[in-house]
């Protein structure tokens, strides 16, 4: 992941980042399940993701992290574990958490954690009644899938995205692109103002599944095939194992993270 320029889960438990590891969790409300994997690829020797998942509070988050060995990582984790206790603990916005992650970041490279320049991606949902409310910076993205189609609830936060808002080519060259991991914001940036944390808000049924995702996954498996997927798994943590193996089989050139979740 390259900036333009200018694991843990909820409730305590840790996740061995930089292994395959589908879960599932089991509960009355507000998900009926989840599952989540997280793999370093086949190309990278750390990985620089990181996930949190809070069933108690209905909250899901995703972060893909750019800076190096020792850099990337430290930032992911430090923007999934800000959201949770911000959101959690402290009872802020998604977006006000984020804004606060930022903040977190910048302040841990004062201190001399990580490295500077690092920074990572963010996407975070939450469930709020019949809502599901959506905070994203950077290119992570989160989707809806309801009687086999996949609906994308995210617009990247990346140099190609506004190629094609331009008009200057077509959103089928995305992939391809020589500059398709170049960001145009991310979290860990002193330029990032509260206005660059997109909020988008969906009505929610039950039986709807949640897909967070790091570029690991969209990088190498089109929409087309994640709804594929997704329809020919009907279990959660099968649809999380399918997609991890089928980034992997497409060449697996980056971390590739994978959260989903069925609304009870």
């Amino acid at each position: 992941m390259e900036r333009l320029s200018a694991n843990t889960i909820g409730a305590g438990f840790a996740c061995p980042i930089g292994m395959f590891w589908p879960e599932t969790l089991r509960m009355s409300a507000p998900f009926s399940s989840i599952a989540h994997a997280s793999d370093v690829g086949l190309f990278r020797d750390h990985n620089e993701d990181a996930l949190r998942v809070n069933e108690d509070a209905g909250l899901l988050v995703v972060a893909d992290g750019m800076g190096g060995h020792e850099a990337g990582e430290v930032a992911s984790g430090i923007v999934a574990e800000t959201v949770e206790d911000e959101v959690v603990g402290n009872g802020l916005s998604l977006a006000d958490a984020v804004f606060r992650a930022n903040e977190a970041v910048l302040h841990a490279v004062r201190e001399g954690r990580g490295a500077s320049g690092m920074g990572t991606t963010c996407v975070a949902c939450r469930l709020h009644g019949h809502h599901l409310e959506v905070v994203w910076v950077g290119d992570s993205r989160a989707y809806l899938f309801r009687g086999g189609i996949l609906r994308p609830l995210t617009r990247d936060h990346s140099y190609v995205q506004t190629l094609v808002d331009a008009g200057l080519i077509e959103a089928s060259e995305m992939a391809s692109h020589p500059e398709r991991h170049v960001l145009a914001q991310c979290v860990g940036s002193d330029s990032l103002q509260q206005a660059d944390i997109d909020v988008y808000t969906v009505e929610i049924e039950p039986g709807d599944r949640v897909l967070l995702c790091s570029d690991g996954l969209t990088g190498e498996v089109d929409d087309a095939q994640i709804a594929e997927l997704l329809a020919s798994h009907g279990a959660d943590a099968s649809a999380v194992k399918a997609l991890v193996n089928e980034a992997l089989v497409a060449g697996g050139r980056d971390n590739v993270t994978v959260v989903a979740a069925t609304i009870a």
